[in-house]
């Protein structure tokens, strides 16, 4: 029986299984009227992650995937309306949310420099950032620095925590009514559809069953898409937007023109967003499981020191974004929020975002934003790492 036992709890995918399970019952625990929902399963992996467990790493990829190749195409109907309405606006946030997140790391090395090693503390930008591309750059600049990795494992649980968490009390503490700028949001998307004079009327959609055949070829082009390098002058390192942003960029644009030759691209709404909530459950108990054992044992070494600069630069990114996003340039909470997810390359942000709103249009927001996030995220990162050295 101890056999039995043994076997059963060292395989890795019933540890995952448990994590997601017991994340999914956490989340739907309530205070006053907030729950972690789906980010649940982050928390439990934490725990079990400490206590030694280490996630199926073949599933980290292929969860991100599901989910988010799913918003990209539960949001694809709405992205040309966004951006004729907000014009370059989520460019300039993706821009401005990461040199924030990069500007508040800078001075917090400088702050700790003494007490600390220097590439120890800006690690946690690509952490507090949740960017794996930026975490590659970061590696390459400082020659694979050990403390670079380091310090971004410590830094992405907070990272992924201070999004979430925004995305949830932000309208409590500015008094959004959510419901009201949904309202609103979907009211500016019929005038956008109205004021077009080249729209054409939208065929009566045919109930369909999901296309898989469809749903491969969106997959395996995005992969295409995030493998092509692209240079920047000044810059020696080549930028890729890595599988999430290719996978995001495909089914965007593959799900806005609704046709691969004569497949359709357009698929069911109650399909993908099952793919939505599987993949982003997995995908947080990984991460999780992932980061539990490192985070623990940094914190005995350095305190709670690397954990707050994690946190507070990830949250200045976030408050400066929102700032200028909603008051300077109006722009709807649905949107804003998700864009400032996309401005945190933070793929649990928007799952956050989604169950906050009570909707997947918020992906229309991140899409705008993430990919010129994640080119500046890795500029930021080589010039942060360079000035550093």
């Amino acid at each position: 029986m101890d056999a039995f036992i043994k076997s059963v709890i060292g395989n890795k995918f019933f540890i995952l299984f448990v994590v997601t399970a017991l994340g999914l019952i956490l989340g739907k625990i309530k205070v006053k009227g907030i729950s972690l929902e789906t980010s649940g399963a982050l928390f439990v992996g934490l725990v079990f992650g400490a206590l030694g467990y280490k996630p199926e790493k073949v599933l980290f990829t292929f969860s991100l995937i599901v989910f988010v190749s799913a918003v990209g195409l539960l949001a694809a109907k709405d992205i040309g309306r966004v951006i004729k309405l907000y014009g370059l606006k989520f460019v300039l946030l993706g821009i401005i949310i990461t040199f924030a997140g990069a500007f508040a790391t800078y001075i917090l090395t400088l702050m700790y420099q003494g007490s600390l090693d220097p590439y120890l503390v800006s690690g946690t930008y690509t952490g507090a950032l949740t960017s794996s591309p930026g975490l590659a750059a970061a590696l390459e600049a400082t020659k694979n620095n050990p403390n670079i990795t380091i310090g971004h494992a410590v830094a992405y649980p907070f990272g992924v925590i201070v999004v979430i968490l925004f995305v949830q009390l932000a309208p409590l503490i500015f008094r959004i009514d959510v419901k009201k700028e949904l309202e609103q949001y979907r009211m500016e998307m019929m005038q956008g559809v109205q004021g077009d004079k080249n729209q054409k009327s939208e065929p009566t959609q045919v109930k369909e069953k999901f296309n898989l055949l469809s749903y491969c070829i969106i997959l395996a082009l995005g992969i295409i898409i995030g493998s092509i390098p692209f240079k920047i002058p000044g810059i020696a390192t080549p930028i890729k937007l890595e599988t999430t942003g290719g996978v995001l960029i495909s089914a965007l644009l593959l799900g806005y023109f609704g046709k691969i030759g004569s497949l359709n691209t357009r698929m069911p709404k109650e399909t993908l967003a099952n793919f939505r909530e599987l993949g982003l459950a997995f995908f947080l108990a990984i991460v999780g499981l992932d980061s539990g054992a490192g985070v623990v044992e940094v914190v005995k070494q350095t305190g709670v020191i690397l954990c707050v600069i994690g946190f507070v630069a990830g949250l200045f990114a976030e408050l400066v974004g929102f700032l200028i996003g909603r008051y300077i340039w109006k722009i709807n909470w649905i949107l804003l929020s998700g864009a400032i997810c996309g401005g945190m390359t933070s793929t649990p942000g928007l799952g956050a975002a989604i169950e906050a709103t009570g909707t997947d249009e918020v992906a229309t927001g991140y899409g705008a934003t993430y990919p010129i996030a994640l080119l500046f995220m890795v500029i930021w990162t080589i010039l942060l790492h360079t000035v550093l050295g």
